[in-house]
């Protein structure tokens, strides 16, 4: 919601403006989008969907004409499909919406036609091996076309391809001080958030970008916080810097949802987290000190507690950025 339109409606709550006039304040402050504005973001959705079911429909054709294509033929498809949907980049930029929404059809055919090489030939390689090749391949068509949508898929199939090649080369444990394989996922993933914020620094601060870097992060929060649960539930593991590098990662978020531009839902993110972290560390120093019993009743007042402590921190945050939003109108 823009502050334009908040400040609107605070007025409208207030009694400084007749709810009769709701409508046109809107309008005047263009704080709703426009008949055109809307008929872009349709035909932007309804151009994305159209690209899915494409690249969908090649999928399932090979799926269900297995048995009954030759191999010439299944080749032929698939180096078809992926030839036309690079064609209209002859004629549009690879900026544009149209010539985004080819290039990202384009990447995903890449991957079907591949599986097809595996699938036809029986290389014997890992499945890691295919996703790693995936990702080389369209490299560079993510860094022409710039679109977070292509990124976040790049990093899709490292995560895909890191995960399977821990499973595959069954590798159990890292050195220690951080023998959970998972710590290298969040390595990569920490590694392209903070590579995310750098790269975008200067950029507009448009929806796409805002929610990439938003599910970058979350889940960077969801690994350190598994592994931070998992080591508090197995002391003795070797992993003795896990609620260390919960801490800085913590104030890491802090100091970029909080202190350098408020995101209340980062912090409703990262305050669910220290919740859960909080019970189980408690769960855990009494569970042989206390009755059951107790503890499970200790356990719920906690959260309910902190709940509570985060839902008025957070409803405060809030109302100091409306304040602070309308200062800085009325002074201007």
């Amino acid at each position: 919601m823009s502050n334009d339109k908040q400040q609107i409606l605070d007025w409208v709550a207030s009694g400084h403006l007749a709810p009769s006039q709701l409508e046109r304040a809107l309008e005047v402050t263009h704080s709703v989008p426009s008949p055109a504005d809307n008929l872009r973001f349709l035909s932007r959705v309804v151009l994305t969907f159209a690209m899915l079911l494409l690249c969908s429909g090649v999928i399932f054709f090979f799926a269900y004409n297995w048995d009954d294509l030759s191999r010439y033929s299944k080749f032929a498809i698939a180096q078809g499909a992926l030839i036309l949907s690079l064609l209209p980049l002859l004629r549009l930029n690879p900026q544009q919406p149209a010539g985004q929404t080819a290039l990202f059809a384009a990447c995903l055919l890449v991957g079907a036609l591949l599986a097809l090489v595996g699938q036809t030939y029986q290389s014997g390689a890992d499945t890691y091996e295919l996703f790693l090749v995936w990702a080389a391949l369209i490299a560079p068509w993510v860094l022409l076309a710039r679109l977070p949508a292509l990124w976040l898929l790049l990093l899709l199939l490292l995560n895909l391809s890191l995960s399977l090649a821990l499973v595959n080369l069954a590798i159990d444990h890292l050195v220690a001080p951080f023998t959970d394989p998972l710590w290298s996922i969040f390595a990569l993933n920490s590694s392209a958030a903070g590579l995310w914020m750098l790269t975008t620094k200067g950029s507009a601060r448009t929806a796409l970008l805002r929610w990439g870097e938003r599910i970058i992060a979350l889940f960077c929060l969801l690994i350190i916080t598994g592994l931070a649960i998992g080591y508090v539930n197995a002391w003795k593991n070797s992993d003795t810097l896990t609620l260390p590098v919960w801490l800085g990662f913590s104030l890491l978020w802090l100091y970029r949802y909080r202190l350098r531009q408020l995101e209340l839902t980062m912090l409703s993110a990262w305050a669910l987290a220290a919740i859960f972290l909080a019970v189980i560390i408690l769960a855990e120093a009494l569970a042989d000190s206390i009755a059951t019993e107790a503890l499970f009743l200790l356990l719920t007042l906690s959260m309910m507690g902190l709940s509570s402590a985060a839902a008025v921190w957070l409803r405060q945050l809030s109302q100091r950025a409306r304040d602070l939003s309308h200062q800085s109108r009325s002074m201007q």
